[in-house]
């Protein structure tokens, strides 16, 4: 998986507004209204792994109708120490709080004052981070100024905490329990983390008291020489060596469920919530994420995105996008599944052990690494619900932006787009007055009683419309600007017009078990004695050295190029595309290994490609373990893993039932049968499991 995402490319920075081409959705813009509290951090590291320049920035913003304002933000720089400084820009915020911004310690401190920052923004609070290729990895929280007191901090906060180390082992992250009074008092301070190097390490302190005094909590430390020496806080006001020097300032959301802030001198970055009861708080849903990774293996990375949760039988899953800039600036879309508990889900660990999480009141998720030394990384998350709009009228017809998802991987919209990409829009009003399903062949672009659907202005080719979703594929044209305008028209009239990111590549993987994008890649094998084919599952695995073919959407412009939703060729081959399983790279040089459009099929990406032989002995590298591996695709701008491949031990057979198939010349590549015509795009995942 590491050297494939070396070899990803950086994108262009985007901005609010492009010459000659479609212009950012910025009907949202009142999202954003009056006084924030913020603060912004910014790290670059060296080779090593090593934080060369950390700088924070904070105070009080002011948005209004498109323009932000710092007058007088407080920052922080290496060796520089405490400064003054102002800042201004333009902002663009969608329907749904997905936006774009100058960014504001761009435009105080560094050279590029015209870096856009990307953030997301739900129930007044914002967070966000830079991403593209601006030479630094940053995170960005905001809250409005609220009504507050003294006594608004009250009861009992978890705070996760990241401390930034001029070493790969000295940077820091840490959790604690933040018990106030709300009478000036903080019981029980204790402080718990892990050091790059994995660490453990510890501060406590008694007699904690803080303030309130002009819209935020300033928290005192105190200035023995037993808490001065331990690495998160410092007491007093210089600017030691040791630790993160000053106050702690603390801003908090008008609801009083969220907190974020840091130290006066330091560069450090906080975020809390309130600790909800036992299963109070749901998770499920759509939610918008941002954080910062710092791992001794791979050095920092910083992500905004957004995320389905939603239970299943046995556990819940997620669907997950991050935009996210590596330690080497390189950005990209990352798509992912993760799993969680069902139940009590107030705290918990990924499926991987990487990360802790904690769901406070009101849904709001914040997450900290676990231990270094045991596979994990020092982090910072938040993630926060969102609640679609509502359609403006019952009668008119409305696109939901936030039900716009990958149709093979179910990745959220802020994924965005890539030409020839399959999209589903779900959650819509109206989108139809009919239900009908494309006719074998080419897929038309007028269907169901007139239902068209424009992107860019160009009428997308459709595969199924009904009254609340609609499913197309994106014509291969909008590669041309780096946003798309997307539009549905049909008998009663036309939509909302969404604007969406358009990338190179947004790879997604049927799934032959669908669970939202989850399940069994969709896949062939054709055994190496020649005897037919087979659909690939949990009780029937691919098997070491055979040639499978793997069917997937948003794979980018074919070359030659193919009609818009026409039948694929054998000649409708695609580039920069990277196959790995379980971190082991595929290459693609067999004679029958294939990389295009899938020949005879409309909507669909086929590549063949051989299944590695099994490893033999512990280190060995360029085979694959049996059971089941995670089948990650990469494109020159994206990463998915979202898809599960079964590995076998031994030889492949065909069972009586499935349909016999000569095996076919290396130089044709092996088809697929015809995917029924079905009613919804779930069906589509879910035919090669049903034949």
């Amino acid at each position: 998986m590491k050297t494939v995402r070396a070899a990803l490319l950086v994108l262009a920075a985007i901005s609010p507004a492009f010459a000659n081409g479609p212009v950012w959705d910025s009907s949202g813009n009142s999202i954003l209204n009056g006084n924030y509290y913020f603060r912004q951090v910014l790290y670059q590291d060296s080779a090593g792994g090593a934080i060369s320049t950390a700088v924070s920035f904070y105070g009080n913003i002011s948005f209004s109708a498109g323009t932000y304002t710092i007058a007088a933000g407080s920052l922080v720089q290496s060796g520089n120490g405490l400064a003054t400084y102002a800042a201004s820009g333009s902002y663009s915020v969608s329907a749904t709080g997905f936006g774009v911004m100058k960014s504001p310690l761009a435009a105080a401190y560094a050279t590029n004052a015209n870096t856009n920052l990307y953030f997301l923004v739900s129930n007044g609070i914002m967070i966000g981070s830079t991403t593209e290729g601006a030479g630094f990895n940053d995170m960005f929280v905001a809250a409005p100024v609220g009504n507050l007191s003294s006594a608004s901090l009250s009861g009992t906060y978890t705070i996760a905490s990241f401390f930034p180390g001029g070493s790969p082992t000295s940077s820091l992250d840490a959790t604690y329990q933040l018990i106030a009074s709300g009478s000036g008092s903080i019981a029980n301070f204790s402080i718990s983390g892990f050091s790059g190097g994995g660490s453990v390490v510890t501060q406590t302190a008694s007699g904690i008291k803080y303030v309130y005094s002009n819209g935020a909590f300033s928290i005192t430390f105190p200035t023995n020489s037993n808490f001065n020496n331990a690495p998160f806080y410092q007491g007093g006001t210089s600017n030691n060596t040791v630790g993160e020097n000053g106050p702690l300032f603390l801003y908090m959301s008008p609801d009083s469920n969220f907190v974020f802030g840091g130290t006066q001198l330091g560069f450090d970055l906080f975020v809390g919530v309130k600790n909800a009861p036992a299963g109070a708080t749901p998770f499920s849903g759509l939610y918008y994420a941002a954080g910062i990774d710092d791992s001794l293996a791979s050095g920092l990375d910083s992500f905004y995105g957004s995320f389905n949760a939603f239970p299943s039988p046995a556990f819940g899953n997620i669907i997950a996008h991050e935009r996210l800039a590596t330690s080497g600036y390189v950005a990209y879309s990352d798509t992912f599944y993760d799993s969680y508990p069902l139940g009590v889900t107030n705290t918990y660990v990924n499926s991987s052990s990487t990360m802790n999480y904690t769901v406070g009141q009101g849904g709001i998720r914040i997450g900290y690494g676990t231990n270094p030394a045991t596979g994990g990384a020092l982090a910072i998350h938040v993630a926060l619900p969102f609640t679609p709009p509502s359609a403006p009228s019952a009668s008119a017809v409305y696109i939901d932006p936030s039900g716009i998802v990958n149709t093979a991987s179910s990745a959220p919209y802020t994924a965005g787009i890539s030409p020839g990409d399959f999209i589903t829009f779900y959650n819509g009003v109206n989108l139809a007055n009919t239900v009908a399903s494309a006719p074998p062949g080419a897929f038309p672009t007028t269907l169901g009683n007139n239902v068209t659907v424009l992107i860019d202005g160009i009428a997308a080719p459709i595969y199924y419309v009904s009254p609340a979703a609609v499913s197309v594929l994106v014509p291969y044209e909008v590669s041309t600007f780096p946003i798309a305008t997307l539009q549905i028209k049909n008998s009663v009239g036309a939509s909302n017009i969404v604007t969406m990111y358009v990338n190179q590549t947004t790879p997604g993987i049927f799934t032959a078990n669908p669970v939202g994008g989850i399940g069994d890649a969709a896949m062939l094998d054709f055994p190496a004695s020649g005897a037919g084919y087979y659909i690939v599952s949990e009780s029937k695995p691919a098997q070491p050295g055979d040639i499978v073919s793997l069917f997937l959407t948003g794979l980018g412009t074919p070359f030659p190029s193919n009609p818009d939703g026409a039948l694929g060729t054998v000649d409708s081959l695609v580039q920069t595309i990277g196959v790995d399983i379980s971190g082991t790279d595929v290459p693609l040089t067999c004679s029958a290994c294939y990389l295009g459009l899938a020949p005879g099929e409309a909507g669909l990406y086929q590549i063949n490609f051989q299944i590695p032989p099994l490893c033999t002995a512990t280190g060995q590298t360029g085979c694959v373990v049996s059971g089941a591996n995670d089948m990650d695709i990469s494109g020159p701008d994206s990463y998915t893993s979202e898809a599960v491949i079964p590995i076998g031990t031994g030889s492949s057979t065909v069972s009586g039932r499935e349909r016999p198939k000569a095996p076919a010349p290396a130089t044709t590549h092996p088809l697929p049968p015809r995917l029924r015509q079905v009613r919804t795009a779930a069906e589509l995942e879910s035919q090669l499991s049903s034949r």
